[in-house]
């Protein structure tokens, strides 16, 4: 370190006191470290002498090791050497045998060349078809180059060309007589002949020739079962019992139909040629053609066209009257009813068989994409739209009949409104999800939650906005209160129920429609609020119109009662007190009144509204009054009394809400001020440190410097 220090010390570079002594104290300090390092090492010395002698007792056990260390390298070295000569041999004994192999190939083409030559013309004049294109396909199978090359040195070149036009001619000859037996068969509808020349196709290696003849074939007997089918729906009248659903029946008879196609002939063609998605993609555009027939024939019939346009003004008609507030305004009579609408958005079991059974995995997803942009998907859509808008209509509809039919149930505390509301979106959503389009199932389910928000809880909101104690609404706004309690716990069944039905329903979605409908069901679960929010309005309205007009005067005769009282009075108090039960008998009658009014958990919520006004009122009325020894020991009965009752007839504890009185009666109950630090040490105050005192001054024993100088 010292070497290197001074080797990095140029004393000719220095032209400065400063650098000088800089590279003096740089020195100093190294020749620090240099000492500490020697003195460590001296001290040390025997430990350092032990261990270089152990090292040298190790020098002969390592010289064993180097040897045979060399001794294994030798051997390696031998056996690498022995193994890539074996391998060496190995290698040209692998390409000779190769090499005789090719010959012996080559041997065995010319020799079944010759015998094909003369077996196919054998074939074909006793028509032993299937034969004959076995000798072809063994042909076909043979290289011609390497076929010339061996025939040269065989010198057998003459007969190799005779043998190579013999069954060129036999090729042609053979393809035709498949072609005019597999469509004279066709003619006859044979269906054994037919699957006899389809399965020749691939010898003579035309296996889209074959595919495409065969599934024209299909196609035809499908279009043939279809146009039977679409004939049969045209007749049935209006009155047979699936008329409403012929169409639906028909175009699902055409998927039926397809997949039963596909499930009896994929053994022969994945048999034979291994190319079923070809025979799918061309069926599909059948189906494409067929289907898009029978939706033109159902809306023809059924004059669609007609009752959209209709439909779709009498929704823009009533958006208009809603928006201008005149939603009292009906629609016409003449508007028709989208319950007659057909099902036909439902998928029948064609593409699920198509894409559990039929398809290799590796071609599942170029399939389903093809499948998407198929044109009967494209009609599906447009169906599924208009079925929307004519299910948006029925349900607009059923709703505003609801309403005009509302009605209270004999002793009921609600309305027929909420059941009958709910009951029509479960309808309407579920006909939505049987139709397994996640749009159409999301625009129902958004159209709902537009319908609950702005008819349903708009119109209990507005009944409540009356108030209770006009003469003539009181039934009316308590029914309402009701409507939108219940309406809490159906939103949320109908949100379960629904979701349990898309799961049974409607399986394999992708992750982007999972997030869709599951969007869709959070947003109609939080209708919930909204009709919470109703609630709470109605639950206000009613304690500034019935419970605080009634509690303050009732509290307020705890004014009029003197607390400034003798041993005899507080003694005679305790049997008879003049406060807390008549509050208590008030109270009872007041909340006994609501009871077959309001729904349990409307009157839970009023009782804890009560709870709080009569401790809001009762602490006011404390203010007022003024209070000695034993008139704190009363009010500490009465506030004892009063919680009793109240967590009572609230089946819950009311401390929290009656905690400030509480503490208030705790201050007024003291037998003197030391006290005070006392309870501070083992209670948190409710009350802040200026109530508290403002809570002490109204003992009339306790002096007001007194007071003043606790630290609270």
């Amino acid at each position: 370190m010292l070497s290197q220090s001074l080797d990095g010390i140029d004393p000719k570079k220095f032209t400065t006191l400063e650098e000088i002594k800089e590279a003096y104290d740089q020195l100093c300090k190294e020749e620090k470290i240099v000492d500490e390092r020697l003195e460590w090492n001296i001290g040390n010395r025997h430990r350092l002498e032990a261990r270089l002698s152990q090292l040298a007792h190790l020098v002969p056990t390592l010289q064993i090791v180097q040897a045979d260390a060399r001794k294994l390298e030798n051997t390696i070295s031998f056996t690498c050497q022995l193994a890539n000569n074996v391998s060496a041999k190995v290698r040209e004994l692998d390409i000779a045998k190769g090499r005789v192999s090719e010959v012996q190939k080559r041997v065995g083409d010319l020799l079944d060349l010759e015998g094909c030559a003369g077996g196919v013309a054998t074939a074909l004049s006793q028509e032993d078809y299937e034969k004959a294109a076995g000798h072809i396909y063994r042909f076909l199978s043979m290289d011609e180059t390497v076929l010339r090359h061996s025939a040269d040195s065989a010198n057998k070149g003459e007969n190799f060309e005779t043998w190579f036009e013999r069954l060129k001619n036999a090729e042609s000859k053979l393809r035709e007589i498949i072609n005019q037996n597999f469509d004279e068969a066709v003619r006859r509808e044979d269906e054994a002949s037919i699957e006899r020349f389809f399965k020749l196709f691939p010898l003579l290696n035309k296996h889209e020739e074959g595919l495409a003849k065969f599934t024209n074939y299909l196609c035809s007997k499908i279009r043939a079962k279809s146009e039977k089918n679409l004939s049969l729906a045209k007749q049935i009248g209006p009155r047979d019992k699936r008329a409403h659903i012929i169409w639906a029946d028909t175009i699902t008879l055409l998927f039926e139909e397809i997949a039963r196609v596909i499930e009896i002939r994929q053994p022969i063609i994945e048999t034979y040629y291994w190319r079923l998605c070809i025979v799918v993609e061309l069926l599909q555009e059948e189906c494409d053609r067929i289907a898009n027939g029978i939706i033109s024939n159902m809306q023809t019939q059924r004059k669609l066209n007609n009752i959209l346009s209709t439909v779709q003004e009498a929704l823009r008609m009533s958006n208009m009257a809603m928006s201008s507030n005149s939603s009292k305004d009906q629609i016409k009579p003449s508007t028709p009813d989208p319950r007659d609408l057909d099902t036909l958005s439902r998928r029948a079991d064609y593409e699920s068989s198509i894409e559990d059974k039929h398809l290799r995995k590796q071609k599942i997803e170029m399939f389903e994409t093809k499948l998407s942009r198929s044109q009967v998907v494209c009609d599906m859509a447009v169906v599924i739209g208009n079925y929307t808008i004519l299910e948006q209509f029925y349900l607009n509809e059923s709703f505003r009949k609801a309403v005009a039919l509302d009605s209270g149930e004999g002793q009921n505390q609600t309305s027929s409104l909420v059941d009958d509301a709910f009951y029509i979106i479960k309808k309407s959503v579920r006909r939505a999800i049987a139709s397994s389009s996640v749009d159409g199932v999301c625009a129902m389910l958004n159209h709902s939650v537009d319908l609950l928000e702005r008819q349903l809880a708009a119109g209990f909101h507005q009944t409540l906005r009356k108030g209770f104690p006009v003469q003539g609404y009181l039934d009316l706004t308590q029914t309402a209160l009701n409507n939108a309690e219940i309406s809490c716990r159906h939103v949320n069944s109908l949100q379960n129920s629904l979701r349990e039905t898309i799961d049974s329903a409607m399986k394999d979605l992708s992750p982007t429609d999972s997030a869709k409908l599951e969007s869709c069901l959070s947003d109609l679960k939080a209708t919930s609020g909204r009709f919470r929010s109703v609630v709470d309005f109605g639950l206000s309205q009613l304690q500034a119109t019935a419970i605080k007009p009634k509690v303050k005067p009732w509290v307020d005769t705890f004014t009029t009662i003197s607390h400034d009282i003798t041993e005899e009075e507080l003694s005679a108090y305790e049997a008879n007190d003049p406060f807390s039960q008549q509050l208590m008998v008030q109270i009872d009658g007041l909340l006994g009144s609501f009871i077959p009014l309001l729904t349990t958990e409307n009157h839970k919520s009023l009782v804890e509204i009560l709870v709080k006004e009569v401790a809001s009122q009762l602490e006011k009325a404390v203010f007022k009054s003024t209070f000695n020894r034993f008139g704190g020991l009363q009010f500490d009965r009465e506030v004892r009394a009063i919680a009793g009752y109240l967590s009572q007839v609230s089946e819950w504890s009311v401390r929290e809400q009656l905690a400030r009185l509480t503490q208030m009666a705790t201050l007024l109950n003291l037998e003197n001020l030391s006290e005070v630090s006392e309870y501070s040490t083992c209670t948190t105050w409710r009350l802040t440190p200026t109530e508290m005192k403002k809570t002490l001054q109204l003992r009339m024993d306790f002096k007001y410097e007194d007071i003043q100088r606790l630290k609270l």
